[in-house]
């Protein structure tokens, strides 16, 4: 006789993954939830529910989803627009504000909230290579759901959307199924402007694959229409806003108002080692980034070093504060550092108390109105 419970452990063997990302989102869920009712208890924190995690980029989201993008950038006397926000993250958050009629702070955060769950999955499929056991989809599948910059993922950002578009792209091209890799790098583009460096990895998995030499007279059309789908995110929002505003790099141009125009990251890295406290926190972290786009070239995933390399780079180059939680939402820098961790007990409990104590203090300084953490 069947019990239930050889049912359950059968259907987790038939889709482990799927299992395993479900519990480590509840995970994270519960953890952030306990942690920011905890933050109450002291200081100037103020958390009442849920809506309560849509703070900053979050409301600019709110401006797109409500009345869509400004024609001028006249949102507040330093000249601010919502330009740089790229639409697909809003639009996975309009069902809910649309046809369930939620407010959009809650629309935005139930949308980010369920891109993690769809992130966790997305990188233990990218992980496919390297994970052996079902302790290794848990340990794999915690660098997302714990990621020292969570937060991100509970307050209505992009970041877990981007993850899990770019995670699928690299999967998707290692398994050769190139529209299907091309579509995800279209979304990821169509999700943040980073995603348009994808085009570049995908080319190196193809070349790899025609050991760096193309025959153009065997050219495979999905791959080529692969590669034109990737960048297509990107271009269909630039063509709105030269059509919108007249600009077609005004997502660019509107970064301005924060301060973030385009430098030389070399400067900038090394202005941020020679500053105090966070910047040189900040500093450090992007030349782990780097350091682990170089492991990746070590570990012949030529792909993802290429990508992680050249989004860490133009990153700094646009100024410090928002370049760790662009570091760790990359997958290829998490699949870095699983390769590092793997099978490295000391390691995994050094790496556990850090994020837990990382993410634990942003948590908090979230809901005490300390915006460093943006």
């Amino acid at each position: 006789m069947i019990t239930a419970s050889d049912r359950m452990g059968r259907i987790f063997q038939q889709h482990p993954r799927i299992w395993v990302a479900i519990a480590l989102w509840i995970a994270s869920n519960v953890f952030v939830t306990g942690v920011a009712r905890i933050a109450t208890w002291e200081g100037n924190a103020s958390y009442r529910g849920m809506a309560s995690l849509c703070q900053w980029d979050c409301g600019w989201f709110s401006t797109v989803m409500e009345s869509g993008y400004d024609k001028t950038p006249t949102r507040d006397v330093i000249g601010s627009t919502n330009w740089p926000f790229h639409p697909l993250f809003p639009l996975t958050a309009y069902p809910f504000w649309h046809w369930l009629k939620l407010p959009p702070p809650m629309s935005l955060v139930l949308a980010s909230k369920l891109a993690l769950l769809l992130a966790v999955y997305a990188f233990l499929l990218m992980m496919s290579d390297q994970v052996d056991s079902t302790a290794d989809l848990f340990r794999a599948g915690s660098l997302v759901a714990f990621n020292p910059y969570v937060i991100y993922a509970h307050a209505g950002y992009s970041e877990p959307l981007y993850s899990c578009l770019l995670a699928l792209a690299f999967y998707l091209a290692r398994q050769r199924r190139w529209i299907a890799s091309g579509t995800m790098g279209a979304l990821a583009s169509g999700t943040r402007v980073l995603g348009f460096v994808f085009p570049i990895s995908y080319m190196i998995v193809w070349l790899e694959g025609q050991n760096w030499r193309i025959d153009w007279r065997r050219l495979d059309l999905n791959r080529i229409i692969g590669l034109l789908l990737c960048p297509l995110g990107t271009a269909i929002y630039m063509l709105y806003l030269y059509h919108h505003t007249g600009d077609a790099l005004a997502q660019v141009h509107g970064h301005a108002a924060w301060g973030k125009s385009p430098g030389n990251p070399f400067h900038v890295i090394w202005f941020t080692l020679t500053m105090h406290h966070w910047p040189r926190v900040w500093g450090i972290m992007t030349i782990l980034g780097l350091l682990a786009s170089a492991y990746l070239f070590k570990l012949r995933k030529a792909d993802l070093g290429v990508f992680l390399a050249i989004c860490v780079l133009l990153t700094i180059s646009g100024g410090y504060t928002a370049i760790a939680r662009n570091i760790w939402w990359q997958p290829p820098f998490l699949y870095a550092i699983y390769c590092a961790l793997k099978r490295r007990t000391g390691a995994w409990l050094i790496y556990t108390a850090f994020v837990s104590g990382m993410a634990s203090f942003m948590i908090l300084e979230w809901f005490t109105g300390h915006n460093f953490v943006v």
